[in-house]
């Protein structure tokens, strides 16, 4: 990835993005920063950013499925583990 590629999750990870983000701060941080590019660079930094974000909600929403889908899993687990998997009836009477 350049410095003004367009940023899609097809052909940008996120890593690359970061790394881009990073060296794009150092720029700016630099005292000999241009003034003619400073609103680019910062523009390509609030673009680098949301796509980061947006990533990050994604991966996030992904990880939490999959949390969500080991819980009845672990729930089996110990139901098997006091009783061998066997359901104890209430007595409503």
């Amino acid at each position: 990835m350049t410095a003004g590629d367009p940023l899609d999750e097809g052909s940008v990870g996120y890593g690359e993005a970061l790394d881009e983000l990073e060296e794009l701060l150092d720029e700016l941080e630099a005292a000999d920063v241009d003034v003619d590019v400073l609103a680019e660079r910062v523009a390509r930094g609030v673009e680098l950013i949301r796509f980061c974000r947006a990533r990050l909600e994604v991966v996030t929403g992904d990880v939490d499925a999959v949390v969500a889908e080991l819980i009845p899993v672990d729930e089996r687990m110990q139901e098997r583990a006091d009783g061998n998997g066997a359901t104890v009836a209430k007595d409503d009477g």
